[in-house]
């Protein structure tokens, strides 16, 4: 082979590796190759790629120093990724995603209130086709959402579900189970208006719950902690 032809098939090859990606990252040095990963990873999550970003940030070296921020960017995904099923409504899996994040976290008490949140609206799409002890289940489930989140719409609008579930119960033992239900929301909350309407709630259901000698105590004893400081 001659000299020239051999310098043609050299040149060939080369420009072929400097036009493909492969060839600008073999001319990189380390740290801008890891640089190259971190902005791709950037990228893909800032356009809500989050299993692209995952596999880029990945690709920064320890010894890089990038390595710490791709670290804390990895850490922000699951984070994202339940804000996105959040926004979906799609509740299930907003769950899985929330409950994934690490302690180490910068989102993690964000994350905390978006879980209670999506566990929320979770049990409220199951609730209208439960039956039974799984209906109450679902509205003990509320309830407790509801006192650890301490929004007044929130405790408004499940106080009100309890109440209509109360109405219609034949259970005593249920009935008892309901009542604690709205006392541990009542006591969260010093809102005039959410204690008004739960004293409303309850005073629509005085004949039915006096009736039941067992449950008197309890309704009277609800009736008392919702009037404490109203005006």
């Amino acid at each position: 082979m001659s000299q020239i032809r051999f310098l043609n098939i050299m040149l060939v090859m080369l420009g072929s590796l400097l036009l493909g990606g492969c060839g600008w990252s073999l001319l990189m040095s380390a740290e801008e190759r890891a640089a190259a990963a971190f902005q791709s990873g950037t990228d893909a999550y800032e356009s809500g790629e989050f299993s692209q970003a995952i596999g880029f940030f990945r690709q920064v070296p320890p010894e890089s120093a990038l390595y710490n921020q791709a670290v804390q960017m990895t850490l922000k995904i699951p984070f994202q990724k339940g804000l996105q099923a959040f926004e979906m409504q799609d509740y299930d899996r907003a769950v899985r995603e929330f409950r994934k994040i690490d302690k180490t976290s910068p989102d993690y008490e964000k994350a905390q209130r978006f879980l209670k949140f999506a566990i929320l609206a979770q049990q409220q799409e199951r609730f209208q086709d439960l039956e039974g002890e799984e209906r109450i289940k679902a509205l003990g489930i509320m309830s407790e959402m509801a006192v650890e989140i301490r929004d007044p719409e929130v405790l408004s609008g499940t106080l009100e579900l309890v109440s209509a579930e109360l109405s219609q119960s034949s259970s005593a033992s249920e009935s008892e189970e309901l009542m604690n239900m709205m006392g541990n929301m009542i006591s969260v909350t010093e809102d005039p208006l959410v204690r008004k309407n739960a004293l409303d709630q309850i005073l629509g259901d005085f004949k039915k719950l006096h009736r039941n000698r067992d449950l008197r105590p309890q309704m009277f004893r609800l009736i008392a902690q919702i009037k404490v400081g109203m005006p």
